[in-house]
């Protein structure tokens, strides 16, 4: 199995992993855990392991540290947001029968600040010590900003030139560890990795146009119960005091 380290800034990003897991076995129904309560945010069900940070409700005593999801309005709509490495990200969809979230980053989200139409990704994703995993679904696209040249496999990312007298900024899906050297020799002031969908590159295939597009539709993680904190929580019945 790869292990990384996800840091906001390296020096040189480290890959997300392309394949980090195998289908995991289907979750027995929320309603298994009687002692835990379920909401609704917008159009998603929040239900354990994961519990809503802005609830006074002295019942809330069920979920996973980490997984507090805030429901925020914004211009009046309702969405539920998590926080993972100290960055906001909108939860698309929650499906505990596959144990995976559906997440987008905030500042790239059609909820979030925006805008969408040139988005700027300016952080890697930070999953820290959660019991959460990359998605086999997922592909990495990586990000490089104010360059005097690139590589022939990137593309070109036009709107985010402000000026004529700033270098360029790309994008590429990676394949590899080994392209990432092939950047060293054209001087990037920045460069980001992160994750999305596969198969909405397929999509959206023009990557110079259609990013907001692929990263608005975010990208899958899968969480996993492999500590003792999280088997004796399953044990109770989802019932644990959280200590946050």
């Amino acid at each position: 199995m790869w292990h990384f380290q996800n840091h906001d800034s390296p020096p040189l990003p480290p890959l997300l992993p392309f394949f980090f897991l195998t289908a995991l076995p289907a979750q027995p129904d929320s309603s298994t855990y009687t002692n835990c309560p379920s909401y609704k945010c917008g159009d998603v069900n929040i239900s354990y392991p994961f519990w809503m940070m802005d609830r006074d409700d002295p019942a809330q005593v069920c979920g996973y540290h980490g997984f507090g999801i805030n429901c925020v309005d914004n211009r009046g709509r309702s969405y539920p947001e998590i926080t993972l490495g100290h960055h906001s990200y909108y939860v698309h969809n929650i499906d505990n029968g596959y144990r995976s979230i559906l997440l987008s980053d905030t500042n790239v989200s059609s909820f979030g600040p925006g805008p969408i139409d040139c988005p700027r990704v300016r952080h890697g994703i930070n999953l820290q010590t959660l019991p959460l995993n990359f998605s086999m679904l997922n592909v990495n696209l990586s990000f490089h900003y104010n360059c005097n040249g690139f590589p022939s496999f990137a593309t070109e990312i036009p709107c985010l030139q402000l000026e004529k007298t700033q270098g360029k900024s790309y994008v590429h899906v990676m394949h590899s560890s080994i392209e990432e050297t092939d950047w060293d020799a054209y001087s990037c002031a920045d460069q980001v990795v992160t994750a999305v969908i596969g198969e909405h590159i397929h999509m959206f295939p023009d990557l110079s146009r259609q990013l907001g597009e692929i990263l608005d539709k975010g990208f899958q993680l899968q969480w996993r119960m492999d500590d003792d904190d999280c088997e004796n929580c399953e044990d109770s019945g989802g019932r644990i005091s959280l200590d946050i």
